[in-house]
């Protein structure tokens, strides 16, 4: 099929100015940024047991550790920083392994075991029964600074709970902080670590003292 003269230049031209359209197009796609190389941490290994005393008798309730709740900040796989008053950032190319809270109740369970506490330690996320429940919100697990130094700080407000009565046992609120030495991510997590370890001999202790000493509760 031919075309008339009149109707090949039309399609010229038109050819013409999709071209450089059609170039802008591709450099903008090579313009776009690259995604975020991202680095997973998870909590450091605990440095000592978290329940150092004399061997005692293991009490004779299963423990059921439920994740603790988070608002959003917190509940997130970012690592926090409070660089100054009401705001809250986050470093860089970093990322918790998993959520806060869900980092934290698998440490509290891990700790709990290894130091034969209860005659058996469950997380919440079966079905499984308990004569006892930690429950707790968390309320900080970031970094801020102090006098320009970072420091960790994990703050839990925990409650010990009957769940066949919704009976509170006892409730707390613990605290642990440690300073960052340095300023880099390795060394920030380094010090979670260590918080986290204080934190949890905390309420190894007072879960100790506050669980009923028989399998009986009222």
């Amino acid at each position: 099929m031919r075309h008339s003269p009149a109707l090949a230049r039309h399609i010229a031209k038109m050819l013409k100015a999709c071209v450089p359209a059609v170039l802008l197009a591709l450099s903008g796609c090579a313009m776009l940024p690259a995604s975020e190389t991202l680095t997973f941490y998870r909590l450091p290994d605990a440095v000592e047991a978290a329940d150092a005393a004399a061997p005692r008798p293991r009490l004779p309730a299963v423990l059921r550790v439920a994740t603790p709740y988070g608002n959003r900040a917190v509940d997130s796989t970012r690592i926090l920083v409070v660089p100054e008053a009401d705001r809250v950032s986050a470093y860089k190319g970093a990322r918790w392994s998993d959520t806060a809270p869900v980092l934290l109740r698998d440490r509290l369970i891990q700790s709990f075991r290894d130091a034969g506490v209860f005659r058996s330690v469950v997380a919440d996320s079966g079905n499984l029964g308990a004569d006892l429940e930690l429950s707790s919100d968390l309320s900080q697990f970031h970094v801020i600074y102090r006098s320009g130094s970072p420091v960790a700080v994990v703050a839990l407000d925990a409650t010990l709970v009957e769940p066949a009565s919704s009976r509170i046992l006892a409730s707390r609120r613990f605290h642990a902080e440690r300073a960052v030495q340095g300023k880099e991510v390795p060394e920030v997590v380094q010090a979670f670590g260590f918080a986290v370890d204080e934190l949890t001999a905390q309420l190894l202790a007072w879960s100790r003292e506050q669980a009923p000493t028989s399998k009986e509760t009222h």
